[in-house]
């Protein structure tokens, strides 16, 4: 490949680097010694640094505060602030539903998820790294508050210790904010397909049977709705989910420009004080359950006394309910974090324009702290509305902002047509985002990985992967219910990542000739924990003759491990009476072996009077010091970018780049 070493010349001269490290994975001769601690920053052509320039820093334009395109004009006309509006305003009236079907999930009441929705809509829309991207309450952050929230003993109401709960928040948008700080946000990329397939798997999971909570009743012997009410209620839950499913597939443009969340919610109204009432039953509203007014009308600090919030704020001092807010808030802020970057992925696969990640964990850190003091319930990205208003054309930083404020109009002024809206109609609607959000290839998919090839060809099932990958989905998904959905996406991870590191020690491969009367080993693959110590049992020390050489090639060292071992082998060759050298280390190895030398001359040197004083790690690398191509100062001619001169022969007053083809 060919490398660019940039800007090196005149940092060198000053003993400075000139830019972070990313040593590069070619193998490479050079002697050990100050330069080789040196960093140096190597890019390949072409691609692209997902980083901020130093001059924008937090709080300029561009910053991780402020967003370039927040206060540019530059696209904006007529054509997109309508679509962009109009696209606002629909998915706004979708996101209502759903935001209070997400409050009874959580067990809160459902001013508490509406407040949070539309805060969180605006820092995210406004600051956020990835615009086009709808955010509010969210079933992930609702699952994870119902794991530490009872159900409430009042149908509608909060469940106990609510006041936990808002500290909680605050203290994940801190967490959220020292993730941004940190830029973290680039270790999305470790999550494995399997385990986001089994996070929404196990999310819809969580979801659907939260939906089964309005047909319970504690006023029946059996402990479910009965008679009459229960099969209203199940008409209005089908209807709303015929309604929501199916109406966008009508050929006709009107249903295609008001959202079918909104209208399944009118047809429920309609069924309700229509039929249902005039044939003398009834199911229960939210009015019913629990109703808007205008105490809950704006969101108020939780630890104000007021109507709307009358919590026992006395909960909070105790050891237990604080070790109750910090396991909450990282959870929060896990949970939060990855739905929101995986949301980001998928937005930025329908714009075709880049993300910054740890601007959008910034900007909801920024809305958690906030939701949180005024008493919301917080939230993160919404994988469903933020792909509807990309599919439907929105790019910008608008629609989402629309979005926000018709939630926002919805709970301060028109909070009193809310209360008409049936329960069930909300349960259709969460069993219909639940059928889209889990992954029903995955069935397939895990089925295969069980089955013989015989059945699988007689079933028509192709979709085969490895079976700890099948296995990985599964796990998340049970663990989800059982556990939290952070617990389960940490278990999957590592499963993956133990996988992973087995799968690569396999590839290590060493191969013996000979060169003379030299004995030359080649080493394929990369030498960490899981390989290393096959190297020790697969090299003789006794049979092999008095001279051996280790070529790494392409091999790399990953870990302290693989330095221990080198030091091992050498320590074997030692004390039969033989050398051993170590050839071709690349940059990256030479820099793992500096980094743990004081270390292992720790572990060389024992403090009894008749210790033997082991070679040193350096001592490894003697072969390597008198390679050839050393010797002749080809690798310190390239190394020395100070005497790089121009083609007139005077030194060049201002740094190049110095392509290198390895």
């Amino acid at each position: 490949k060919l490398v660019s070493l940039r800007n090196c010349t005149q940092s060198w001269s000053h003993g400075t680097p000139a830019m972070a490290d990313a040593p590069t994975s070619q193998p490479s001769s050079k002697t050990l010694g100050t330069e080789t601690s040196r960093k140096v920053k190597i890019f390949e052509k072409g691609s692209a640094r997902n980083v901020m320039p130093a001059t924008e820093g937090w709080f300029g334009l561009g910053g991780r505060f402020l967003p370039k395109d927040l206060t540019t004009l530059e696209g904006l006309n007529a054509t997109y602030a309508t679509k962009e509006i109009l696209l606002g305003i629909t998915i706004g009236f979708a996101q209502v539903p759903e935001s209070v079907a997400f409050a009874f999930l959580a067990h809160v009441r459902p001013h508490v998820a509406l407040h949070a929705a539309w805060v969180m809509g605006l820092f995210c829309s406004l600051l956020g790294g990835r615009p086009g991207m709808v955010n509010g309450a969210t079933g992930a952050f609702a699952a994870i508050i119902a794991t530490f929230l009872p159900v409430p003993s009042v149908p509608g109401g909060n469940g106990e210790h609510v006041e936990l709960l808002f500290p909680s928040v605050m203290l994940a948008g801190l967490l959220m904010l020292a993730a941004s700080a940190s830029n973290l946000s680039r270790f999305i990329l470790l999550l494995p397909t399997p385990v986001m397939v089994g996070f929404c798997n196990g999310l819809a999971i969580v979801i659907g049977l939260a939906q089964l909570h309005p047909f319970h009743s504690e006023e029946t012997h059996s402990g479910w709705k009965e008679g009459f009410e229960l099969m209203w209620m199940l008409v209005i839950t089908a209807v709303s989910m015929i309604t929501m499913e199916f109406l966008p597939k009508v050929p006709l443009q009107i249903f295609k420009v008001i959202p079918s969340s909104l209208m399944a919610i009118l047809v429920a109204i309609l069924l309700e004080f229509a039929v249902v009432r005039r044939c003398g039953s009834r199911t229960d509203t939210i009015g019913d359950v629990s109703e808007f007014t205008a105490e809950t009308a704006f969101p108020i600090p939780f630890f104000v006394d007021h109507p709307s919030t009358g919590y026992d704020l006395s909960k909070i001092g105790s050891w237990t309910s604080i070790q109750n807010i910090i396991v909450q808030g990282i959870l929060l802020c896990v949970v939060g974090s990855i739905e929101s970057l995986m949301t980001s992925e998928v937005v930025e696969s329908f714009t075709k324009t880049p993300s910054h990640g740890d601007r959008s964990l910034f900007a909801m850190g920024l809305g958690n702290i906030v939701s949180g003091f005024l008493g919301g319930m917080g939230g993160n990205a919404m994988i469903g509305l933020s792909t509807i208003n990309v599919l439907n054309g929105g790019r910008g930083r608008m629609a989402p902002t629309c979005t926000a404020l018709v939630v926002m109009a919805s709970v301060m002024g028109a909070y009193s047509l809310l209360n008409f809206i049936p329960v069930a109609a909300l349960a259709g609607i969460m069993i219909v985002v639940v059928l889209h959000t889990f992954k029903w290839f995955s069935l397939g998919m895990v089925l295969a990985a069980v089955l013989p090839k015989c059945a699988r060809d007689r079933l028509n099932l192709h979709r085969k992967v490895p079976r700890i990958e099948a296995m990985v989905v599964l796990v998340v998904t049970i663990l989800s219910k059982q556990t939290n959905i952070a617990v389960a996406v940490l278990v999957g991870v590592s499963i993956c990542a133990i996988s992973f590191a087995w799968d690569a020690g396999n590839d290590f491969k060493l191969s013996e000739s000979m060169a003379g009367d030299i004995k030359v080993y080649d080493v394929d693959g990369p030498l960490f924990f899981t390989s290393a110590n096959r190297l020790v049992k697969l090299l003789d020390s006794e049979k092999d003759p008095q001279e051996v050489e280790l070529r790494f090639g392409e091999a790399t060292l990953m870990d302290f491990t693989s330095v221990e071992t080198l030091h091992k082998i050498a320590l074997n060759y030692q004390n039969a009476g033989k050398s051993i050298t170590f050839h071709t280390l690349n940059l990256s190895s030479q820099k793992i072996i500096e980094k743990a030398n004081h270390l292992v001359r720790a572990i060389e040197y024992t403090s009894s009077d008749d210790a033997v004083r082991l070679p040193s790690v350096p001592s490894f690398t003697e072969g390597f010091r008198h390679d050839p191509m050393t010797q002749q100062g080809v690798f310190d001619r390239i190394a020395s970018f100070d005497r790089v001169s121009s083609p007139g022969g005077k030194k060049d007053s201002a740094p190049k780049d110095l392509e290198v083809d390895v």
